[in-house]
């Protein structure tokens, strides 16, 4: 949860974000006002590269002076949020078809967590490879309450 101080600069990093054509996808800040680290997670259907992350930065970061947006000092890190971070929107899903996914959702008997590969994407939900028996499972986005692409590694 991001305090109420940092809403300012959080509306602001969406409208620059957005603006270049990307989303964010998290925010990151720990720190004190002596030294404060704001992690900016950004990301597209095409991918994030690092002159995405460089324009979105120095866009911000003007804005972030010429409004005092963040008092004292800081330091910006605008990155893709790499595979260690859930997805969180639909569209994410789709350039990681044919991918292994882990998959915690909320089935009819409670919390159940699944591995598997992506094998499709529709508006609704994604269809999973899952087990040695290679059974489809189909999961609506509203059930998934964490999903993370698994290390190839």
């Amino acid at each position: 949860m991001i305090s109420t101080e940092f809403l300012p600069f959080l509306d602001a990093a969406k409208e620059h974000t957005v603006r270049l054509g990307a989303e964010v996808i998290d925010v990151v800040i720990r720190g004190d006002r002596s030294r404060r680290v704001i992690e900016l997670f950004v990301d597209n259907a095409d991918g994030v590269s690092l002159d995405l992350c460089r324009q979105i930065s120095r866009s911000l970061k003007q804005e972030i002076e010429e409004k005092s947006l963040i008092a004292g000092s800081y330091r910006l890190d605008v990155s893709s949020p790499g595979i260690d971070r859930p997805l969180k929107f639909s569209w994410q899903y789709k350039k990681h078809i044919g991918r292994n996914l882990e998959i915690a959702y909320q089935g009819d008997d409670g919390k159940r967590n699944v591995a598997g590969k992506l094998l499709s994407v529709d508006d609704k939900g994604i269809m999973v490879q899952t087990g040695k028996e290679s059974t489809v499972l189909r999961l609506e986005f509203p059930v998934i309450t964490e999903s993370k692409v698994k290390s190839p590694w």
